[in-house]
């Protein structure tokens, strides 16, 4: 079954790792600014192995307000702030998943 990631928004910068016992991919890192609509979207059993893996989500501001939005399969994910913070704002890991 087909495990779709779709981001709809980015303000400033989002990396998307994967890790597991034996190491980590780099699912997605995407750069946008200024509110700009953001439609990146994959399938997550195109880009990793067979196993169980959990999804770290990080994401970065450069000043002004930032959001992240992001939908793995049917749960949405993200946060947003009109503060000026600098630097790693959100964060999240998933619980594990089978791919």
């Amino acid at each position: 079954m087909a495990t779709p990631v779709k981001i709809s928004a980015c303000d400033n910068e989002l990396y998307m790792i994967a890790t597991q016992g034996l190491g980590s991919s780099e699912l997605i890192h995407v750069k946008s600014g200024f509110n700009n609509a953001v439609t990146d979207q994959f399938v997550l059993e195109s880009i990793l192995p067979k196993g169980t893996w959990q999804i770290t989500m990080v994401g970065i501001n450069w000043g002004g307000p930032w959001a992240f939005k992001i939908m793995i399969g049917t749960n949405s994910y993200g946060q947003q702030s009109n503060t000026g913070t600098v630097g790693v704002v959100w964060s999240q890991t998933l619980p594990p998943i089978t791919i």
